[in-house]
């Protein structure tokens, strides 16, 4: 398990790395309308986004749990607190070769809208 561990950890990290040199949600004079083109699943809130597939079948083998992806994924991505992140499914654009790595993720980056204070 520690081992899983460790190699979520690392996938974490070089996603994190990789969404850094991205360009930010909504860019191209679009800031403010939601997820860079490319996040194919779009905007989705924690409900949304726990009930995905590959969140399922990740929750349905044990490879973590709910609070997991909520305190490890979700809140930590949503940086402007509004509720909503986006959500690529890198695993179909990288086919078979993904299995080990992306079976149970999502590639996720805050989308740009601003939060609202009300």
């Amino acid at each position: 398990m520690k081992r899983f561990t460790a190699i979520v950890a690392i996938s974490f990290s070089a996603v994190l790395a990789a969404l850094g040199a991205a360009t930010p949600a909504g860019a191209g004079g679009q800031a403010g309308l939601g997820c860079s083109p490319g996040f194919d699943v779009g905007a989705v809130t924690w409900e949304q986004y726990v009930n995905l597939p590959r969140n399922e079948a990740g929750l349905a083998a044990g490879k973590y749990t709910e609070d997991d992806l909520k305190s490890e994924k979700f809140d930590p991505t949503d940086f402007n607190g509004d509720g909503m992140i986006c959500v690529k499914d890198v695993a179909l654009q990288v086919g078979s070769g993904a299995t080990p790595v992306w079976q149970y993720f999502y590639d996720i980056a805050d989308d740009n809208a601003s939060a609202s204070d009300g």
